[in-house]
């Protein structure tokens, strides 16, 4: 890896309706016209749980109200050395919508054993950790609640 460069995180909510999994069509950003999960970066202060919740209530409106930790990926070079930890949404309210119509053309679930091509970056691995079932058994974080609070 180059000497100046940082690793961020990002997270990436997984969203499911029965066997299909929810992913946008990117647009006028990194990726431009790859599907991805909805996620983003981590903001100072966030947890892992909050910062999926927003970015998933930011970009689809949906409301998470229990989700837990399923992956956690190694920085990509092909990402902007992002690494990328896989929220899985247990529990959620509401339909997807556009809400950002400027970095996203549409929602749409497909199946987990056939996803469109071509896949973002940042999502790929954490799609290929669901699709080979390789998630983590127990609910790491619990809830999505304030009372446990992780610092990044």
């Amino acid at each position: 890896m180059p000497e100046n460069l940082v690793v961020r995180v990002g997270v990436q909510a997984i969203v499911r309706s029965g066997d299909e999994v929810l992913l946008g069509l990117r647009h006028n950003t990194f990726g431009h016209g790859t599907w991805g999960l909805p996620g983003g970066l981590i903001e100072t202060g966030e947890t892992l749980l909050e910062a999926s919740a927003r970015e998933l209530a930011e970009e689809t409106g949906i409301r998470a109200l229990r989700m837990r930790l399923a992956c956690v990926t190694d920085p990509d070079a092909r990402a902007n050395y992002h690494m990328q930890i896989g929220l899985e949404v247990l529990e959620y309210e509401g339909q997807p919508r556009v809400l950002e119509p400027h970095r996203c053309t549409r929602w749409a679930f497909w199946p987990v054993t056939a996803l469109p091509e071509p896949l973002f970056v940042g999502s790929h691995h954490v799609l290929a950790r669901v699709q080979s079932g390789d998630l983590y058994a127990h609910d790491a974080l619990g809830m999505l609640s304030r009372s446990r609070r992780l610092r990044l």
